[in-house]
């Protein structure tokens, strides 16, 4: 009888802990082994994508660093995943993980969220072979502005003017990395005017594009003049900031306004909203913009986090 009685009481207390606990609390299943597939638009080279190699499980995002890192010149990226509801990853080691395309490799992984989100890092191979196009559309504006089309892969731009043939200022070629700079200080006395420009590529192995002229621009008494008056300083940076009740943007000379984007201007990142407003002390996506709206990078935010080289927040 007192067996009976003890194995009622083992019933009864097991029936307690499934009401604690749900059924569906034990029924998450293990994801035995992580598939990905990577492919990279050679047009472009700037995105990336991941196929998995199961349903249990999605990707959240992908963040490409085409630098790659201080130790390495082989571009990176941190790819976050997600599983389905009744899965959970159970590894963090590297022969957890089948990795295919763009020489795709193994360099460290985190879990969170209970196993459910895993956080990879994978170098990639490099992908900065070959060489670029030569820029296109190469045009003036009245105010002695050069101005092109933007070429796939490129880093930045290498700007040079020449005046009637031949270089007006013997000092290496600045760059820059929008299409556009300001050549109007560089021009002082009547002559034809042409600039050139050279693609550089984002990864280091690219070879630069070849040279490309542009039209001339024939300046006279009237137009020298024309462009003294207009003129402003060549910084490199052919823009300048500006600010109202609401915030501040970025405006370029001629007249672009960044919206809805990451730009860097004067060697900081920013991130500008659909309005063109500069975005201060907030998270966009993984990388954090400070009080004066510049990325942070190699530091801690204010809610703890530490960003590393490239600004963005990834596991140790």
């Amino acid at each position: 009888m007192r067996k009976a009685k003890s194995l009622v009481s083992l019933m009864m207390a097991a029936s307690f802990l499934t009401a604690l606990f749900p059924a569906a609390a034990y029924a998450r299943e293990k994801i035995e082994q992580v598939t990905l597939s990577f492919s990279m638009d050679e047009d472009s080279w700037s995105e990336l994508d991941v196929e998995c190699g199961d349903s249990v499980y999605e990707v959240r995002s992908v963040d490409l660093f085409p630098e790659g890192t201080k130790n390495s010149s082989h571009p990176c990226a941190v790819v976050v995943l997600e599983a389905q509801e009744d899965y959970y990853f159970t590894s963090i080691k590297e022969k957890y993980f089948s990795l295919e395309g763009e020489g795709a490799m193994f360099q460290e992984a985190a879990r969170s969220n209970s196993n459910s989100v895993m956080t990879l890092a994978v170098r990639l191979k490099d992908l900065g072979e070959g060489e670029l196009l030569s820029p296109e559309n190469l045009a003036w504006t009245d105010t002695g502005i050069a101005t092109w089309d933007s070429v796939p892969g490129a880093g930045n731009y290498s700007v040079r003017i020449r005046k009637d043939g031949q270089a007006v200022t013997s000092s290496s070629a600045p760059t820059t990395e929008t299409t556009v700079y300001n050549l109007s200080t560089k021009i002082t006395k009547t002559g034809n005017y042409t600039f050139q420009v050279k693609a550089n590529g984002r990864f280091r192995k690219t070879k630069s594009s070849d040279w490309e002229t542009s039209p001339v621009l024939v300046v006279d008494e009237a137009k020298l003049a024309y462009i003294k008056e207009h003129a402003t300083e060549d910084s490199g940076v052919p823009g300048q900031w500006l600010e109202d009740s609401i915030g501040a943007w970025y405006q370029y000379t001629t007249g672009e306004i960044p919206k809805s984007q990451w730009r860097e201007i004067d060697g900081g990142w920013y991130y500008f909203n659909e309005l063109g407003y500069r975005l201060t002390n907030q998270w966009v996506d993984r990388y954090y913009v400070g009080n004066d709206g510049k990325m942070l990078v190699n530091t801690t935010t204010p809610d703890g986090f530490f960003v590393d080289e490239n600004g963005a927040w990834a596991p140790k």
